[in-house]
């Protein structure tokens, strides 16, 4: 897997509430009979009442965006509706290869290669050299086993992303996987798909499942502006088989949740190389302490116990002001349950915990030996490093 940290000057998350008609979709599509908020791309163009992104032809690759770049950094809710249709008959490579809902900071003009690429990823050995979709995250409705790529199965979704152009390869970084499908993505019927993002969460769901069949933990500060917004379109491609990849219907907005997001921007930047390799939320290789002024700036990844300290000898009241940031103190928890803010989940974490009266997740700290030090309440223990993430804030000792 390769690091999926954020880029420079990326965005970061936290905890607040979003009035409930942001919460509505933003855009709507019943069909595609108009088709001038997109922009098409390659072999995309509009059949009747339908968007389809590939004809029936081997190895072509098509894809659509909404013109405008969409807020999607402090969650998101899409629902759409597919069908694949008339794959070719005589061949090893029946009905290929799928099409992908993506998140995209490159342009509205992005397109990747053919094959088992989807039109997001770079062209595999098998087809001419195309470069990929950088700074994006794709949710992969995949209907061709890649065997050589790791691929589950000839029918699954997955989660991919790519990062800096530099190191955009084949295939690309895999988020997760669905482990089986009891729906036939291929079967010629029309399928309803839900993709949900709740910081840091993205889950899928298929076909009105009350659970999903896929999800992650999925940092995408990578495929966002410092606002927050992306391009949000559809690719597709055929290989040495085809199909047609249509597109029925469409709605996207802002997600309502519970405990919805506002978008913050950091003020340090991370270089690639500072973020942890294998993980999902971009995770500092150490903490950041920076003198400013009468106090200071601090970065504190989430995966050390009290990783980061100050001189404090007399013990004076230190003040934490400017907190922000995301981390998964817990990161095998369902959904968001093991994900907060600065100010925790609300509940004692109880046993286990560094702080077992403060809320799981919080920002905590404790003065002694002269030194203010600072944590992110998880379990102690060896499970921590899998925690990911960091906090971010400004301190002042009085």
């Amino acid at each position: 897997m390769e690091p999926r940290c954020c880029r420079a000057a990326w965005v970061a998350f936290f905890l607040v509430a979003v009035a409930a008609d942001e919460a509505r979709a933003q855009i709507h599509f019943d069909d595609f009979t108009s088709s001038e908020e997109l922009n098409l791309v390659g072999d995309a163009r509009v059949s009747g009442k339908v968007l389809r992104l590939t004809r029936t032809r081997p190895a072509i690759a098509g894809a659509f965006w909404l013109r405008d770049k969409q807020s999607v950094g402090s969650g998101f809710d899409t629902t759409f509706q597919f069908q694949l249709t008339h794959q070719n008959r005589f061949s090893l490579w029946r009905g290929t290869d799928g099409f992908a809902f993506v998140v995209q900071n490159s342009g509205p003009d992005a397109l990747g290669g053919v094959g088992s690429a989807l039109g997001f990823g770079v062209s595999d050995s098998t087809w001419p050299p195309h470069s990929g979709i950088p700074w994006a995250i794709a949710v992969f409705f995949d209907t061709y086993q890649n065997k050589e790529e790791g691929d589950p199965s000839s029918n699954y979704i997955g989660i991919r992303a790519n990062g800096d152009p530099a190191e955009t390869r084949w295939p690309p970084g895999r988020l997760a996987d669905s482990p089986n499908l009891s729906v036939r993505l291929k079967d010629g019927k029309v399928h309803t798909a839900r993709i949900l993002f709740q910081p840091p969460v993205l889950s899928v769901f298929l076909d009105g499942s009350a659970a999903p069949v896929v999800e992650t933990i999925a940092d995408l500060s990578i495929a966002t502006d410092k606002q927050g917004r992306a391009w949000v379109g559809f690719t597709a491609a055929t290989g040495g088989g085809w199909q047609n990849h249509d597109i029925i219907s469409w709605s996207f907005g802002r997600a309502e949740v519970s405990s919805s997001m506002y978008l913050v921007t950091s003020d340090i930047t991370f270089p690639r190389s500072a973020c942890l390799p294998n993980h999902h939320l971009c995770t500092p290789e150490s903490a950041f302490i920076e003198q400013n002024g009468a106090g200071y700036h601090i970065v504190l990844p989430a995966n050390v116990e009290w990783g980061v300290s100050v001189p404090n000898p007399s013990g004076r009241p230190v003040v934490v002001t400017n907190a922000k940031g995301i981390v998964c103190w817990d990161p095998k928890a369902s959904g968001t349950q093991g994900c907060s803010g600065p100010a925790g989940n609300g509940v004692g974490g109880g046993p286990g915990f560094l702080a077992e009266d403060k809320p799981a997740g919080a920002l905590i700290m404790r003065t002694h030996d002269g030194r203010s030090w600072f944590s992110v309440n998880g379990r102690s223990g060896i499970g921590r490093k899998d925690n990911e993430g960091f906090y971010e804030f400004d301190l002042e000792i009085k």
